[in-house]
């Protein structure tokens, strides 16, 4: 994703002057939105991210980098980074930090723009939303290895977008808007090893169950992932595995394949998710064309549930982002 930054003029420029010569200050936006027709039953509109970021950078008296990132969405999102020079620590508030599993776990055979993030399947909770607030760790690169280990701390968080077994991210059918958790610690390490790209990870959600008033419904879960990525002869190759550690034990396995053709970039991902209920296959053939400041994409997503077709769903996606 190409974004360039604009620096404000007057009056952020008249702050900038007033701090360090060191100081930055930056805005800049992200949208991303589609159009998608599933089976025939109308076109719909998805606007998933409209954020304004606004960042600041400066160093202290003892020499520490210090970075502050405010998100403007329909709500206001802030963290705070100081780099220490063994790591950096980020204090975040309105669950703008993510939880270390959320920061690594994208597929590496996810090649389209909309509908390309991690599992196919919504039962699978990365520890994003129950994160909240939260106390971030990233090391400095070992010998190529980056490790990153996150606390989400005790509150009331919105988990809506997770499910259990037989949801996806299109149509959640469990999750709580005010789902009450003790805490999320997890853990994420990405790297490469002969060319080969390696990311693995896992989160410990702690939900705050119990029979007193506000009490948490959930099982607490321990999901995790690994995946691996190569690039040869011009094609992109993908692995990935996330195991949810839901009560349906389901697992979700993809692998698949990239590569540019005429000016756009071209990719087929394949996905089995089981479960000890219905197992479901899925195909997505997407194809991305760069144009500078914006990137459009035509995604066909297949779904094939098993025990007949009552329940399958093709569905098409016309994408667009666009960063500034």
């Amino acid at each position: 994703m190409n974004r360039s930054k604009i620096l404000s003029a007057s009056a952020l420029a008249s702050l900038m002057a007033a701090g360090s010569a060191q100081a930055e200050m930056s805005v800049s936006g992200y949208i991303l939105a589609a159009f998608a027709d599933s089976d025939g039953g109308g076109m719909t509109n998805y606007n998933t991210s409209e954020t304004v970021t606004v960042s600041y950078s400066d160093s202290l008296d003892n020499g520490m980098g210090l970075s502050i990132g405010m998100d403007i969405t329909d709500s206001l999102a802030s963290a705070i980074t100081i780099d220490t020079g063994m790591g950096s620590v980020t204090f975040s508030a309105d669950s703008k930090a993510d939880s270390a599993l959320d920061k690594i776990d994208g597929s590496t055979a996810c090649y389209g723009l909309f509908w390309c993030s991690n599992a196919y399947n919504a039962s699978y909770n990365d520890g994003d939303e129950v994160s909240g607030d939260s106390i971030r760790y990233v090391s400095p690169s070992i010998n190529g290895f980056t490790i990153q280990a996150s606390m989400g701390l005790e509150g009331t968080y919105d988990n809506s977008d997770h499910t259990g077994a037989g949801g996806t991210a299109a149509s959640p059918t469990g999750g709580s808007a005010t789902e009450n958790v003790d805490n999320t610690t997890s853990v994420g390490i990405t790297g490469s090893i002969m060319g080969v790209s390696v990311k693995a990870g896992f989160a410990d959600i702690d939900y705050n169950q119990g029979t007193h008033v506000g009490a948490s419904t959930s099982v607490d879960q321990t999901p995790s992932m690994y995946a691996l990525g190569y690039s040869i002869a011009g094609l992109d190759l993908g692995y990935a595995f996330y195991d949810s550690d839901d009560t349906a034990s389901s697992e979700e396995t993809q692998y698949g394949v990239g590569t540019s053709v005429m000016g756009m970039y071209v990719g087929a991902q394949f996905g089995a998710h089981d479960t000890t209920g219905n197992d479901t296959d899925y195909m997505t053939l997407t194809a991305v064309k760069d144009m500078g400041a914006a990137q459009f994409s035509y995604e066909y997503i297949e779904t094939d549930v098993a025990g007949g077709t009552a329940s399958d769903k093709d569905t098409h996606i016309f994408a667009y982002q666009i960063g500034f």
